[in-house]
């Protein structure tokens, strides 16, 4: 059954050809080509990292601060021997005059829970303040090192994008001249398969006078679709070349009524 189908284009074929000129349709490519939009983003980062590394060879000063809070709590351990007691002539008597002092000092601080409570209440805060200086006396040789690279790094994206102009550039001259050469090939298509319907015209009223026989006619009918093949064949060069123009001026999307969008 599929043989007895026919498949019918609901779209036309015809494709409307930008009429812009050699300098603009090249300001476009430059303005949407997203190699050089990804060039542009590389060199930005490349200047982050000039900055980062040339700032690793200066000298630095960093200033610091804190603040803490500590509690002090709990009980005399039982087994405890103070260590000043051991050349004493009367050790017995040191250790017990060192535990009493220590049993005096923890009743005065509390029991074991102070501990926590202390630093809530900031009982015994400490506060720190300080300077640090950073002076390379024999300079950083990493961070230069890093830093030439970055230079070299800045000029080979300079060439880069000179590059990518210069082939941006030649894409749309030869697209265009693509368009130019493909709409003179259709327009000579267009001629040829009107000729061709007045020479079959032509040899149909012939054939109906009698003047004429069916092979003549059958061939140019044949004539006549070679040349509408042909004028079709070029029709699609044609298309390929706007679509390529499109392609090189970085506006097929727009061309086409689309428009991207991130999801976020």
């Amino acid at each position: 059954e599929i043989w007895n189908v026919a498949l019918m284009p609901v779209e036309p074929v015809e494709v409307a050809i930008p009429n812009s000129t050699l300098g603009e349709a090249v300001e476009l490519a430059l303005d949407n080509r997203p190699e050089l939009e990804l060039n542009k983003k590389q060199k930005d980062i490349n200047l982050i990292d000039r900055r980062f590394y040339r700032d690793q060879q200066r000298p630095q000063i960093d200033f610091f601060a804190s603040y803490s809070s500590a509690g002090i709590g709990g009980s005399l351990n039982p087994n405890f021997s103070s260590p000043f007691c051991t050349n004493s002539p009367t050790p017995a008597l040191c250790q017990a005059g060192v535990q009493a002092q220590l049993q005096t000092f923890l009743s005065q601080i509390g029991g074991s829970t102070t501990a926590v409570t202390d630093i809530f209440v900031r009982k015994y805060p400490v506060f720190r303040f300080g300077v640090n200086f950073n002076l390379p006396l024999f300079g950083d040789k990493t961070a230069a090192a890093q830093y030439g690279k970055s230079l070299v790094e800045a000029e080979r994206l300079d060439v880069q994008r000179e590059q990518i102009e210069q082939g941006i550039q030649v894409e749309v001259r030869n697209a265009l001249q693509s368009i130019r050469t493909a709409e003179a090939r259709l327009r000579s298509a267009a001629i040829a398969r009107e000729n061709s319907i007045k020479q079959y015209e032509s040899e149909q009223r012939k054939l109906d006078e009698g003047q004429s026989d069916v092979y003549r006619v059958l061939e140019r009918q044949t004539a006549l679709t070679i040349a509408r093949s042909n004028e079709l064949r070029a029709r699609i060069e044609l298309n390929k070349a706007v679509a390529e123009l499109e392609r090189a001026t970085g506006n097929t999307l727009k061309a086409n009524n689309i428009q991207p969008k991130l999801k976020r």
